[in-house]
């Protein structure tokens, strides 16, 4: 029987689906401090359904004596995880770098700490599935000409990538219809024929194409934005910045060693996807991770040209740039708090920490650094 006719994962999902929406007035009664151990916590806006380093390093043991644990909260699905940043409603969240600029030129006060995912042809961070036996390929795009895509958002990689991939590939956009459906029920609606062309993003990859007999995978975001695709670096409110350098420096040196684990790892860790979301764990897929957590401009600067092409950049993102956003200043695996040219100066696992501190920043003001 296919996972999205199991009424129990069903039910499952819809039970979170209530909770987040009250998720806005949950996370306004809650405060980040330290527990009884010293240990600093931090709100971390959470999805149930979606992966995340910081998950599968609770899993494995890596926030038990770092000085630093997350406290998980629903994520709002009517606000922005930046604003609640500012609002100081949570700490730190992950989330595509598009929503970063726009936080930015909003005046929202956050900064971007550590990278996530990249993207690799078998790993990819998006996979897109037709109806098994559907004439939409790869090689025949046009034939998407007229039908419908499902997706699960908009202003975001799950719209902007396949539109642009498209339109590059000769498809009129005016001739498509873009429906806009949570994630579990876009495979149920290929499988009803009301979708034609489903975009998916781990552990749902792994799940579709374990069901040969009823979904085809047609193409990946790999082949629209290549090896830098898929950037959603975390981010942490200012505030709790200033607060907690030290917490942040241990923070971003765990999702280091967590994405080097994951990378190291691809079975294991996509087992640890699928029992953390809660999807089969034989089938899920996980995401291939920015070695040692280092942010980099190349991979954030695909989204400012992504939005120019197929989105709606707001007034005032031309003159932003990565450095405006992002900085390593407290990753203990950097040299400097500069970001990198590209990802393809960060090709080996550092092991060794490359500094004893935090770098001063020009983007969040941290009390008695001179560095």
């Amino acid at each position: 029987m296919s996972v999205f006719g199991n009424m129990r994962l069903t039910k499952k999902l819809s039970t979170w689906s209530a909770l987040l929406v009250a998720a806005p007035l949950v996370l306004a009664g809650c405060g980040s401090g330290s527990d009884d151990d010293g240990a600093v916590t931090f709100r971390f806006a959470n999805s149930p359904t979606a992966l995340s380093l910081v998950r599968i390093a609770d899993e494995l043991g890596y926030w038990d004596n770092a000085g630093v644990r997350p406290e998980y909260v629903g994520p709002a699905t009517a606000v922005p995880a930046v604003q609640l940043l500012d609002q100081g409603a949570i700490d730190i969240a992950t989330g595509m770098f598009n929503n970063d600029i726009d936080g930015k030129v909003k005046g929202f006060k956050f900064t971007a700490i550590a990278s996530s995912m990249l993207d690799l042809p078998d790993m990819p961070h998006m996979a897109y599935f037709t109806k098994a036996g559907s004439d939409i390929t790869k090689e025949n795009l046009k034939a998407i000409e007229g039908k419908t895509i499902g997706l699960s958002g908009s202003n975001s990689c799950t719209d902007l990538v396949i539109k642009r991939y498209l339109q590059n590939n000769g498809v009129d956009l005016n001739k498509v219809n873009f429906l806009e459906l949570k994630n579990e029920l876009i495979a149920p609606a290929i499988e009803r024929g009301e979708v034609d062309l489903g975009v998916f993003h781990p552990p749902l990859v792994g799940v579709l194409q374990s069901q040969p007999d009823k979904f085809t995978q047609a193409f990946t975001s790999f082949e629209d934005w290549g090896p830098l695709g898929g950037q959603a670096p975390y981010v942490a409110s200012n505030a709790w910045l200033q607060k907690y350098p030290d917490a942040a420096r241990a923070f971003v040196g765990v999702i280091a060693k967590t994405a080097n684990w994951a990378n190291a790892h691809p079975k294991e860790s996509a087992e640890i996807a699928g029992k953390t979301t809660g999807y089969p764990v034989e089938q899920t897929t996980n995401w291939h991770y920015a070695p040692n957590a280092l942010l980099d401009k190349a991979s954030l600067q695909l989204w400012w040209d992504l939005v120019e092409e197929v989105g709606e950049p707001l007034p005032g993102s031309e003159n932003l740039k990565p450095e405006d956003v992002a900085t390593n200043a407290f990753n203990p695996y950097a040299k400097s708090a500069d970001l990198l040219e590209s990802q393809e100066d960060n090709t080996e696992i550092v092991t060794d920490e490359q500094n004893d501190g935090i770098f001063k920043t020009h983007l969040v003001d941290i009390e008695g650094l001179e560095k």
